[in-house]
């Protein structure tokens, strides 16, 4: 029986090796071969000066090498890393927008000799794979095997698994509300609270874990701890304000800053998409999508996972209600939602035809997307 575990968890890793693998393969491939065959003239040309993104040099033209994977978010995490935090409260963007994890996590590894261009994809890449394992044993246990290689195989082939590779936070937020959920279904508090107090100090998102593990703590009448845990999942966040508050005088910066980027209210994106603007009508899509799949399989889901999802999705509805959406971002926004991703491999599980017609046509999106991005064109 020993063996056949043993046996068992070696046949998931290597599945887990291989079908991540292959996915970064076609990322490197978009990014590193073809981008800079294509893009041979200067990129961008049509932007005037200050309209372009942070840190973007006119007259740039892709080549190889690891600056590839630190456009867009990446710059603003760079100067974050290396120079610290910057905030002005005058309607601009300003760099107190990004959660602090990543670029601490950065700041450590860079200490060792890395320079930034090496360690955020590093950083990033590593956590996504822990990420996938984490999510593949964890499913494996509540579900089937099969069942686990359909959501592992999703969540590495959907097209924002790009920003689990390039200089984004995805991966290290991914792994850590990941971590944090996984630990609260198997009651194990400590590192619960551990986990959800790093996913506070990533991103936005990583407060929907504390709505989610006080309502459990409730419902499934668990001790008082579970209380305890939901709250302390708040510390990385907390420590943000008092940071903000510390620095710059305002506690709530990252929120005040937001006015700076442009976003669409909820209602905005909806009329757009009837009139068939093709970015609108995806966010619309997905968000239903994404509602279908947490209500068509809330029950066979772990609870938390299911709490945690409702929640993100209201947070992130919410948010398009009151100070709007990067409608181009959706897509990256529900991929951070791991409660997503398991409810699509579910699906899958069933119709096993069409997911992999669905994976072939994720894996083209990839390619596609981390071509555009290695040529400064905006990826949601």
């Amino acid at each position: 029986m020993k063996a056949f575990q043993s046996s068992s968890q070696t046949n998931g890793i290597l599945f887990v090796l291989a079908i991540w693998l292959l996915s970064r393969l076609l990322i490197i491939a978009a990014m590193q071969l073809l981008a800079p065959l294509v893009f041979t003239s200067p990129v961008h040309t049509e932007w005037a000066l200050g309209s372009s993104p942070h840190d973007f040099v006119p007259g740039y033209i892709p080549q190889r090498g690891w600056e590839l994977f630190s456009h867009w978010d990446g710059k603003w995490y760079r100067s974050i890393a290396i120079e610290g935090y910057e905030y002005v409260n005058d309607g601009q963007q300003h760099s107190i927008a990004f959660f602090p994890l990543f670029p601490v996590v950065l700041r450590g590894v860079m200490s060792l000799g890395l320079q930034f261009e090496v360690a955020a994809p590093l950083v990033n890449n590593l956590a996504l794979l822990g990420t996938v394992i984490l999510l593949y044993f964890w499913v494996a246990e509540s579900h089937s095997i099969q069942t686990a290689k359909w959501v592992a195989a999703v969540f590495v082939l959907y097209p924002s698994s790009l920003f689990g590779t390039v200089a984004y936070t995805e991966g290290l937020f991914l792994l850590v509300s990941t971590a944090a959920l996984r630990a609260y279904d198997q009651h194990h508090y400590g590192w619960a609270a551990f986990w959800g107090a790093l996913a506070s100090a990533s991103r936005v998102f990583g407060m929907s874990l504390i709505p989610a593990f006080l309502f459990l703590a409730w419902k499934e009448a668990r001790p008082p701890i579970a209380y305890v845990t939901g709250l302390a999942a708040s510390g990385g966040l907390l420590l943000f304000c008092l940071y903000s508050g510390v620095r710059f005088g305002d506690p709530l910066a990252f929120i005040h800053t937001q006015q700076g980027w442009e976003h669409e209210s909820l209602l905005e994106i909806v009329k757009n998409a009837l009139t068939l603007d093709k970015t609108s009508l995806f966010a619309v899509l997905a968000l239903s999508i994404s509602v279908f799949l947490l209500w068509r399989f809330r029950t066979q889901m772990p609870p938390v996972v299911t709490a945690y999802g409702v929640v993100s999705l209201v947070l992130l509805l919410s948010a398009g209600v009151t100070s709007g959406l990067s409608t181009a971002s959706t897509a990256r926004y529900l991929y951070g939602i791991v409660s997503v991703s398991v409810g699509l491999g579910l699906w899958l599980t069933r119709y096993p035809r069409w997911g992999y017609a669905l994976l072939c046509y994720f894996a083209i999106l990839l390619f596609q997307d981390a071509f555009h991005f290695a040529g400064w064109d905006f990826v949601g």
